[in-house]
């Protein structure tokens, strides 16, 4: 890829779709980073959508002027819908059974549709009371199909407005320049909450993930960032992940504002993040020239800590016992389990000792007979679950006769 436009994942075909504008297409990978087709002749492929059955993805063909469809399945254009002479779409969302798209025609800017439902599906330019200076991004809410959030990037101070979708058009329902409280300032993205209570955004000023509420875009706190936020995308189940512009990834989980993870990798890309359907994998475009993807598999997980306390010595035949803990900063379900090797010179590949149940407090015991002298090792691991990383720990006994 020359250049970065835009990332979906889809979670029917676990696949991930990147559009570059520049060299006009869309690479698609599995969930591991692996290329599994590069699409050509996209001229200016930029902002990209799913279906909501994800059958088909929608490209906004920022060159060509028009709206591409895509099969998920073959990943071969099916269709293909022009939006208007001039006009420069860029960036999508759907919203109240249309396709909605920020364009451009020359030095300024305005929100179409396309009704993709129709057996012909054609443009509408412009609904009342939706034009901006420049092609607005645009961002669905996650709990109401009829909420369309459009913001306007990369200019001082930053405006957002939230739209109900309707038959005949989008109605405004808030519209806000931010010049204080909060002050923003030169947007690079923002994403609605899965509650569809906030809307978090990213932006070079303030220094910080700034949450404003949809119902008015009023202030309603921050998730904190060192440097510059350019990216900014929210899981099924709330989590929140945000970029800065010094290669810091954070995650949070939904009304935390204290960081579940921290990432260090090359520079986030403006709109480059996005979640797999499960809540816990994260997908981070970033580079300054040439774009590479990250893959974060438990980017929705928070870290589990095991511990092993257990005698220096035993002798040979004699039962000794193991105490354990296992710890994170997000309790474990009830009934939690850890699975416990023995590793000696009569059985150097291991002989399994069982399942243990860890209590609520978190700790484990167990009890052995070592039948060989000379070093033992126990191996004890939890194999991680929705909410929690896996986590391996290790003690060595010396057993004499």
């Amino acid at each position: 890829m020359s250049s970065f436009g835009d990332i979906v994942v889809d979670g029917v075909h676990d696949q991930v779709f990147i559009s570059d504008p520049e060299g006009g297409s869309i690479v698609v990978t599995d969930y591991d980073g692996t290329v599994v087709k590069h699409i050509t002749a996209e001229d200016g492929a930029t902002g990209l959508a799913l279906s909501a059955d994800s059958s088909e993805l929608y490209v906004a063909l920022s060159s060509a002027g028009a709206i591409a469809t895509v099969s998920t399945s073959t990943l071969a254009e099916t269709g293909r819908y022009p939006t208007g002479a001039g006009t420069s779409p860029r960036n999508l969302a759907l919203a109240g059974g249309k396709l909605w798209f920020g364009y451009a025609v020359g030095s300024s800017g305005g929100i179409g549709s396309l009704d993709v439902s129709a057996a012909a599906p054609v443009a509408t330019l412009d609904p009342a009371g939706t034009s901006w200076h420049y092609a607005p991004s645009l961002a669905p809410s996650p709990a109401d199909p009829n909420i369309l959030v459009a913001g306007q990037e990369g200019v001082s101070p930053a405006t957002l407005a939230v739209y109900e979708a309707t038959p005949t058009g989008l109605r405004e329902r808030a519209k806000r320049l931010f010049t204080q409280n909060p002050g923003i300032s030169f947007l690079n993205d923002f994403a609605v909450t899965a509650d569809g209570q906030n809307i978090v955004t990213a932006a070079n000023n303030p220094s910080d993930h700034h949450v404003v509420r949809i119902s008015d875009l009023s202030a309603n706190g921050a998730y904190s960032s060192w440097a510059f936020p350019n990216a900014v995308a929210v899981s099924a189940d709330g989590t929140v992940a945000t970029g800065s512009s010094d290669s810091t990834l954070r995650t949070f989980r939904a009304g935390s504002f204290a960081p579940l993870h921290e990432y260090y990798r090359s520079e986030p890309q403006a709109d480059g993040l996005a979640w797999a359907p499960d809540d816990n994998r994260l997908f981070a475009v970033g580079g300054d020239i040439i774009p590479s993807l990250h893959v974060f598999p438990d980017g929705g997980k928070t870290d589990s800590t095991l511990t092993l306390q257990a005698p220096s010595t035993a002798v040979r035949g004699k039962e000794l016992t193991v105490t354990g803990s296992l710890w994170a900063d997000e309790s474990y379900t009830a009934g939690a389990t850890v699975e416990v090797t023995r590793t000696d010179s009569g059985s150097p590949s291991g002989t399994a000792l069982g399942r243990f149940t860890v209590a609520a407090d978190g700790t484990f015991r167990f009890t052995d007979r070592p039948r060989t002298t000379g070093q033992v090792d126990y191996t004890v691991r939890y194999a991680g679950d929705t909410q929690h990383t896996a986590a391996v720990g290790e003690a060595t006994v010396t057993v004499v006769k």
